[in-house]
Parts: C-alpha cells; structure tokens; sequence
C-alpha cells in the first residue's frame, strides 16, 4: 500500500491481503461450501473499488515476488484466525494467490477500478526509486528488529522461527508495509507479549506506514499493561 492519501477510507482498519485471510473463521464452511465463494460474500456486491485495489495489489506484490511457495505459506497461515480454518495451500501457494485474482479482480473492475490499477503496482524492493516507496523503504530495518521481538504464549500454525523468517524476507525483499501488516496477525496468532513501548512503537510505524487508527489497536490485548503500586 504505496498510497496512503488517496485509499485512507479504505485503511482505518486492517486490509488487503491480510485482512481476507484472517475473515476465514473455522465456521465460514457452514455459510458456504467453497473458499472462493467466502470470498466473494466477504468482499460484498457493491462499494468503492478502493479496498479490492489494495488487496490485488497485495496479491500481485506477493505472487510476482521471489519468495518460495514455502515462504508464501507460512505468510499466509500467519493470517489464520486463532482457531484456524484459513484454506491449506501447501505446494500451491501461487495457484492460490492466481484463484483469488480470479475472483478479486472482476469485482474491482465491476466497481469501476481501472485495468491499469488491476494489473499494475508500484515496486517495492531494493532499488526502487518512487518516492513513498522510497520512504517506505527507509522503515525496513526498525519492522525487521520488530519481527525479531515476536513471541510466543500459544501454538501457530507454523513454527515461529520459519515465520519469523518469512516476515524478515518480505521486509526486505518484497514489501516492509506488507511485512509489518503480516507481522500485526502473527502477533495475534501467537498471543506475542507485546510491551507498551513495543505497542507504541507498532502506533507510529503504523501512522508513518499511512494506517487509520485501528490496524494495530486491534492487537492492544496483547499488551503487558504495567500494574498499579499499592
């Protein structure tokens, strides 16, 4: 997400990619029978095109990246509701990202998102040259330190170390915006202990990052909140 002025609606609380994996909830099965059938009752029927923009974006950023299939996985699992119930893309994972293009990208250009929004995004990774990427790109190693203070009170889906690694590569290698909303669902996942220095410091990288005030207050349960002296 490289423009934050002009989908600010669209980022008041957690969005793209990250947000649709965490809307799989164990019982979606019950509503429908298929994953991309949640999908489409996810998105809804109408509204601005916006916030499909920003989620294909996140798709096309992640499946035309360098990372492995088993890099994508884990990223993806880092989504999964605390009870799970995520779809399992294990050895498909770019098929999986190309399905939810399928279905995506006709909605957006439905609401009238244009051709070029939906196939087109800015680049991210070392070397770029826009300027908010640019900037973007000047908040890489303060979400790596971060990702390196994530831990654990509860199971994952994923070993933490193989997903603390994901994060850390698509900090520097695909996108540190993506990386740290990625890193907001896997505190969550893993019940991370998160210190009110470290919640602050989430805030203001959340704010710089271009996020509405929600994105990180819906982590704020996991804060050690410092008790009263009597």
């Amino acid at each position: 997400m490289h423009d934050p002025a002009t989908h600010r609606d669209d980022t008041d609380f957690d969005f793209g990619v990250t947000a649709l994996g965490s809307s799989f909830h164990g019982d979606w099965c019950l509503d429908v029978e298929h994953e991309l059938d949640h999908v489409t009752n996810y998105l809804g029927p109408e509204g601005d095109p916006g916030g499909l923009v920003l989620l294909v974006e996140d798709l096309l950023r992640l499946r035309d990246s360098d990372l492995s299939g088993d890099e994508l996985g884990l990223l993806w699992h880092a989504t999964d509701p605390p009870l799970g119930g995520a779809p399992e893309i294990r050895g498909a994972e770019r098929a999986w990202l190309d399905r939810l293009l399928s279905v995506v990208v006709p909605l957006a250009r439905a609401r009238g998102a244009s051709e070029a929004s939906c196939t087109t995004y800015l680049r991210c990774g070392p070397g770029a040259t826009h300027p908010v990427v640019v900037e973007h790109r000047g908040l890489t190693a303060e979400v790596v330190e971060l990702i390196g203070r994530l831990g654990q009170r509860a199971e994952g889906h994923s070993p933490l170390p193989r997903t603390r690694e994901a994060l850390v590569r698509c900090a520097e290698t695909v996108c540190s915006e993506l990386a740290f909303r990625f890193l907001l669902q896997a505190a969550g996942q893993y019940w991370s202990r998160l210190s009110p220095e470290t919640y602050e410091r989430l805030e203001r990288l959340s704010a710089a990052f271009g996020h509405g005030p929600y994105v990180v207050s819906a982590i704020r349960y996991l804060v050690d909140e410092p008790h009263a002296r009597p």
